[in-house]
């Protein structure tokens, strides 16, 4: 039995964390050799005692998501240690990323996987869905503000405007996607590797871009587009290709001296 302990700092968000939730329930399931511990910086039901007794718990690996806290020196002392992060280079065990957009040599690449639509959920109406109050073209459909919110496995329908094209966007379009809404972004090399290059709506700078991106992600094509999506991410980010790059990322580590 191997021993690994996953730690989320306090900068991951609960969209992340979410994703990252997923992995272990694939990782368990996938390996029965594993014994996995998830411990998130963000949970308050630890007390003080746990968490200082955390620290000095020896594991083959530690396996840090996001900024390390102060006292991660420690369980570098003790325990191999892998990290994940989604931006920059500052590294505190084997690097490793969710994409290999961005990723140079030496760094790994894990695979994030989502979870399905609850099969109880009733598909809502459809709407447009955005993270700010940004200025739309006037139209009839309602607008909904995701921001902060905490994605739960409901359906929803319709389309959402994505803010960015960086890696912690792509990772809540995915979660999005399994939902039931369809993308709509600019050209984003992380929603790719996610979606797949026909998985979403092409923003352009064109005026009227935008407003024919939102009547058509509120049709029967934004459905079409939704469903591709979905059947890019699960062949392509499935549980069992998930736990594959987890065990290859760990027996290179463990292999390291």
């Amino acid at each position: 039995m191997h021993t690994l302990n996953w730690y989320l700092s306090s900068s991951v968000n609960k969209t992340l964390a979410q994703v990252i939730e997923h992995m272990a329930d694939a990782l368990r399931t996938h390996s029965r050799d594993i014994e996995l511990r998830v411990i998130s910086a963000n949970d308050k039901s630890t007390s003080g005692f746990e968490r200082v007794k955390n620290v000095f718990t020896r594991r083959e690996i530690w396996h840090l998501f996001g900024k390390p806290p102060a006292w991660w020196k420690i369980v570098r002392m003790h325990s191999k240690t892998v990290h994940t992060l989604l931006e920059g280079n500052d590294w505190a065990g084997s690097p490793s990323r969710f994409f290999t957009e961005g990723a140079v040599n030496g760094e790994s690449v894990i695979f994030p996987v989502f979870d399905p639509l609850s099969t109880q959920s009733e598909e809502v109406s459809k709407a447009v869905f955005v993270r700010s109050d940004r200025k739309l073209p006037e139209g009839d459909y309602p607008v909904i503000n995701i921001l902060d919110k905490v994605l739960r496995p409901e359906a929803l329908s319709g389309v959402y405007l994505a803010e960015d094209t960086g890696p912690r966007e792509a990772m809540r379009a995915g979660i999005l996607t399994m939902r039931g809404l369809a993308i709509a972004s600019h050209k984003s090399g992380y929603l790719d590797e996610i979606l797949g290059p026909d998985g979403y709506f092409l923003i352009s700078d064109d005026e009227d871009n935008l407003d024919r991106i939102i009547h058509l992600g509120l049709t029967e094509r934004g459905r079409h587009v939704a469903m591709t999506a979905r059947h890019f991410l699960n062949s392509r980010r499935s549980h069992e290709r998930c736990t594959t790059s987890l065990i290859t990322l760990y027996r290179k580590v463990m292999a390291q001296k």
